[in-house]
């Protein structure tokens, strides 16, 4: 059974309602035959009207309003030449009245199926008076809760499918946000790495460069020193070439904003481009490139946060040198949003994977006691050397 049952399910919607059709119209002509004695005056008209009802089953799926139309004109016309009690006419009705309900994709189609089917059975105690009132309501009420069950049937049908195309296209944005936020991660590690070979590979080259001068000025007076120094040089000459080579790998097309490392010193103009105000509080001192420059993009991307949600807002820098660690803060006083990551920077993610390196912290959100947003970073450094005298 579950065999045939697949085939039947295999075959298209109009081929099953085709054969449904043919069946009903087959078996209410012989119905007729069987009847012919009795309505022998109107067998043709019988005929055609029966033929009407049970053919337009072809369109139930595919015309659900035009086939409940059709199979009411034929309940009204067979009801007016003297109402054959045709079983497969009666099945054709209750079919066409679930198929309105069920495949009208418009309630008001539905409901119009109904009425005409409703106004046809109606046709009945018009023809034939003498219609007991139970009977006329029980004519009526079977098409009605065929309808009602149905159409129930089909709008819970509706929701659940919206419900599913919501949970779809819900999970299809979320991969989509990871898939966006694991390139920007990776773009941004790639800017990293460059900066990061901008920063050590100047103090690898300064490396060198003192290590050249130490082993011109020793000479052959320390041969041991001058062994030692050449072995510095070698490595240090493989380490740069590995740097470049891994610079190569990592490079991409350079972005507006890759200009290469950029320190604390350019804050002023990225903060005054923006039209923010910067305050530096503690004892102000050259920290390593790599934390300057750290601290440059999280001030960089605070800002273009703070431009983009919160325009017009009074914005403020506050750079923190402690004796241990140097804090960012980029305050403004707009509505108090939440920053969406996007081009050209990669948002709070992109601030954390930098800021991770240096074992430091990063947080952002509504500034406490009032409106607007504050973003903070604070980065470990070492402490400043102060020269004794």
């Amino acid at each position: 059974m579950s065999g045939v049952g697949a085939r039947w399910r295999g075959l298209s919607v109009w081929v099953r309602d085709s054969l449904l059709a043919a069946v009903l119209s087959l078996a209410a002509q012989v119905e007729l035959v069987v009847l012919a004695e009795d309505i022998a005056p109107q067998l043709p008209l019988q005929v055609v009207a029966f033929a009407a009802m049970t053919g337009s089953l072809v369109l139930r799926r595919t015309r659900p309003l035009a086939a409940a139309c059709a199979v009411a004109a034929g309940l009204a016309l067979q009801t007016v030449l003297g109402d054959a009690p045709v079983l497969s006419g009666y099945v054709a009705v209750l079919i066409a009245t679930y198929s309105v309900a069920q495949y009208a994709r418009r309630r008001r189609d539905a409901v119009l199926g109904l009425v005409a089917i409703v106004a046809a059975v109606e046709v009945y105690p018009v023809v034939r008076p003498g219609v007991s009132v139970v009977d006329e309501i029980a004519n009526v009420a079977i098409p009605v809760v065929v309808w009602v069950f149905a159409r129930l049937a089909r709008e819970r049908l509706d929701r659940a499918l919206a419900a599913e195309r919501d949970a779809t296209a819900a999970r299809a944005r979320a991969r989509e946000e990871e898939l966006a936020r694991e390139a920007a991660l990776a773009a941004e590690r790639r800017r990293i790495a460059r900066e990061m070979h901008d920063v050590v590979g100047h103090g690898v080259t300064l490396m060198l460069l003192h290590a050249d001068a130490a082993q011109a000025r020793l000479g052959r007076r320390e041969p041991e020193a001058t062994a030692a120094l050449d072995v510095v040089l070698a490595a240090g000459r493989t380490a740069l070439e590995d740097l470049h080579r891994l610079l190569r790998v990592l490079r991409e097309t350079p972005g507006p904003d890759d200009g290469g490392p950029r320190g604390l010193a350019d804050v002023d103009v990225l903060a005054g481009a923006a039209g923010a105000v910067v305050t530096r509080e503690g004892e102000v001192r050259a920290l390593p490139a790599a934390v300057e420059a750290t601290a440059f993009r999280v001030v960089q991307e605070s800002l273009t946060n703070a431009v983009k949600h919160a325009p017009g807002a009074r914005t403020v820098v506050r750079l923190h040198y402690g004796e241990q660690d140097l804090t960012v803060e980029v305050d403004d006083d707009g509505p108090g949003t939440a920053a969406v990551p996007g081009a050209p920077g990669f948002g709070l993610a992109g601030m954390r994977e930098r800021v991770a390196l240096f074992d430091g912290r990063v947080s952002a959100g509504p500034r406490p006691g009032g409106a607007g947003w504050r973003t903070s970073a604070v980065l470990p450094v070492p402490a400043p050397q102060h020269v004794r005298t």
